[in-house]
């Protein structure tokens, strides 16, 4: 028991880090945008991740801990919903651009990472 909440608890921490240097990364390549291109971008390829992860690799329970945890640690609906209010009160119509990307493109992209 606990060396599986380790394992869980070390593939959250990965995920929260590699989210942290993708998101100052792409800041700071789309500073002049309001749209929040890098929570969107996280939120796509996490889905896409996840999809593939519970579609194509083995159902070891080690692998399955460890990748849900990296990933749930990497993607971040709470700032999606966050910066989609933030968003919406200033422009609306990208607000809601972003949410329903975002949605949309996140179920794609697991379902592709499930098929292939």
């Amino acid at each position: 028991m606990i060396e599986s909440v380790l394992i869980v608890g070390l593939g959250a921490a990965v995920g929260s880090l590699i989210r942290y240097g993708v998101t100052n990364g792409l800041k700071k390549m789309f500073s002049k945008t309001a749209f929040p291109v890098a929570t969107f971008f996280i939120n796509i390829t996490g889905s896409f991740l996840l999809g593939l992860v519970n579609g194509q690799l083995p159902k070891n329970t080690f692998i399955l801990a460890f990748s849900i945890a990296v990933l749930g640690g990497y993607t971040t609906f709470s700032t999606y919903m966050n910066e989609t209010v933030q968003l919406g009160t200033k422009k609306w119509v990208m607000s809601y651009a972003y949410y329903l990307l975002s949605a949309l493109l996140g179920i794609l992209a697991a379902l592709l990472g499930y098929m292939i």
